[in-house]
């Protein structure tokens, strides 16, 4: 995300989205209550006597008071709906209510009453270029799995079958079998990584892995791929391989990594000394307030679902905790250890000394 101006004092930024990521970054930062203005088109209706005839569409400029926001992934677009609050004279629009639907390429003002840390970090992070570019393939002999790890999601690309026979039975034709299995995935890969500079892991249970991994280091000498040795294959073993020390630097910069370190940290506390965790508002707040907390994990899910008031009331605690010198986080929640945190009231604090 490209930031064009920067004004604090009015509360005022205004982006340029670049990439699908961005989106993302975008949906979390823009709340019910803002103000977004940018170009979109618009339905222009003329009066004809009694009645109104729809006459096209026109690229104008309008200012919402954002009222709903949604985004799909599969879509490529963010949708953000609001009333009316500016528009060209000739166009007779305040009032009503329209959407933009935000792509690639396009830019937009927001104007907030307060930008909170938890809007600060989402724009830092957006503004940030740094986020690599992986793909993970997961396989059998049996089947493989192509996925790519964003920054909020894993996204499952394409799997593919090897119609191989079972190990235990021989064939005279498994050795053709297994180099068309080999070149459908390459296939498949170059489609996805589309000559940009992706970081390639494959991953699986068996030899299969280390066979494709030799396959693809002799025929694409240029690309960066590791290898690494999981129990699982699809989305499961994608989950192991993030949770992998050596795959995690490769992954270091992305925030997914990130928030299954912390979550998982607040799991084995909970398992091992559930004393040194709060979770929930009410004991989060009072770990807060005893200056025992360490890190404080926030669910970025919980945040954008709630009230302008009680998001400034978790403003405050991250304030708080910073204060006497902890750290806040706000963990995504489109991915496995997110929604662990989600599932447990969105946020949680690991805590330095038990409290009463």
């Amino acid at each position: 995300m490209r930031i064009i101006e920067a004004d604090k004092k009015r509360g005022y930024v205004e982006v340029e989205i670049e990439d699908q990521d961005d989106l993302w970054h975008l949906y979390n930062i823009v709340d019910r209550g803002d103000r977004i203005c940018g170009y979109t088109t618009r339905e222009i209706k003329v009066s004809r006597g009694d009645s109104e005839e729809r006459v096209g569409r026109r690229r104008v400029f309008l200012c919402v008071v954002v009222e709903e926001t949604g985004f799909q992934s599969f879509t490529g677009k963010l949708r953000i709906r609001g009333r009316v609050v500016s528009a060209p004279e000739d166009v007779e629009a305040i009032g009503s209510y329209h959407s933009f639907s935000v792509g690639p390429k396009d830019r937009i003002g927001i104007t907030k009453e307060k930008w909170l840390t938890f809007h600060e970090e989402r724009l830092e992070l957006a503004a940030t270029k740094s986020r690599p570019k992986v793909v993970v393939i997961t396989l059998d002999d049996q089947e493989a799995f192509i996925h790519i790890v964003k920054d909020y999601e894993v996204k499952e690309v394409v799997s593919l079958s090897s119609n191989m026979p079972g190990k235990y039975i021989e064939t005279s034709d498994r050795t053709s079998v297994r180099a068309k299995y080999f070149s459908s995935i390459e296939d498949e890969l170059l489609r996805t990584i589309k000559g940009e500079p992706y970081s390639v892991v494959v991953a699986g249970p068996g030899f299969t892995k280390n066979e494709l991994t030799k396959y693809l280091k002799e025929r694409h000498r240029t690309l960066s791929i590791a290898e690494e040795s999981t129990a699982s294959i699809g989305e499961p073993g994608v989950l192991e391989v993030i949770n992998r020390g050596a795959i995690s630097r490769i992954l270091k910069d992305t925030s997914m990594v990130r928030d299954s370190e912390l979550v998982d940290e607040m799991l084995m506390r909970l398992s091992r000394t559930p004393q040194l965790v709060a979770y929930g508002i009410s004991e989060v707040k009072k770990a807060v307030n005893s200056g025992a907390v360490e890190k404080l994990l926030v669910s970025e899910r919980m945040m954008k679902n709630l009230p302008s008031e009680e998001k400034r009331g978790v403003e405050e605690l991250c304030k708080i905790v910073e204060k006497y010198g902890g750290k806040a986080y706000f963990v995504g929640g489109e991915h496995e250890k997110g929604k662990q945190l989600f599932n447990v009231g969105g946020i949680a604090a690991l805590l330095r000394f038990r409290i009463g």
